[in-house]
């Protein structure tokens, strides 16, 4: 146990140095940044995105610039899974849609570590070895059906729009108050680095874990 502590207690300390290194480098300028350098890279993706969301220009992003662009893109998503143009979504409606989409909702951090094409994936099992890699609980999504009452707050069989939005909503404003770790209603670019970077290292945890998984299989098949 204490040594587990420990090697978590390393990570931890390197992704703040990690951290503190993309923003102790001078700004890149895009033609003098090697495209090997990381950092740089993970700087300039922080900077696009605050770009496109802080409209006031502060270098922080609010819970309102964060939702602005919200209902737009809802209304997008909902039209595309409304197949037959009913401004209703039903179960079956629901279902079609690949998985992991269309619920509003999905993981902590939006982390979908069970998004995998491949039916042959044993889910359970790459859960498990990812909470043994990280030392973290990974909670289970709920399935399809499942998801579809949880947005249908009124239980009439259907998902309407605005049942659709508020699920999204409180999906946003879940993953905003995540990634605000100081929790002042505001996310600076430090803030956004570290989400950025702890869901990269999540996303190779769960490659890793899928193909060990697959390995292993092929090896006793």
């Amino acid at each position: 146990m204490k040594m587990r502590n420990l090697v978590m207690t390393t990570m931890a300390l390197a992704l703040a140095g990690n951290i503190a290194a993309v923003y102790a480098m001078p700004p890149a300028d895009g033609a003098n940044r090697p495209d090997g350098d990381q950092h740089g890279k993970l700087r300039h993706k922080v900077n696009r995105i605050f770009n496109a969301v802080d409209a006031d220009g502060s270098d922080t992003i609010t819970l309102d610039e964060w939702l602005a662009k919200l209902t737009e893109k809802a209304r997008i998503h909902f039209d595309r899974i409304d197949s037959d143009d009913d401004n209703l979504i039903s179960l079956d409606e629901f279902l079609a849609v690949g998985h992991g989409r269309g619920d509003g909702r999905g993981h902590d951090r939006g982390r979908d570590h069970d998004h995998e094409p491949d039916i042959d994936v044993d889910h359970d099992a790459v859960r498990a070895c990812v909470a043994d890699a990280t030392g973290d609980d990974v909670p289970q999504r709920p399935d399809r059906e499942t998801a579809f009452g949880e947005i249908d707050t009124n239980d009439d069989g259907f998902i309407d729009f605005d049942e659709f939005l508020a699920a999204k909503t409180e999906r946003a404003t879940n993953r905003f108050n995540t990634i605000d770790a100081d929790s002042d209603g505001a996310i600076t670019k430090q803030e956004l680095a570290k989400e950025l970077m702890q869901h990269r290292k999540h996303r190779r945890t769960v490659r890793d874990c899928v193909e060990d998984q697959r390995e292993t299989d092929e090896l006793l098949g």
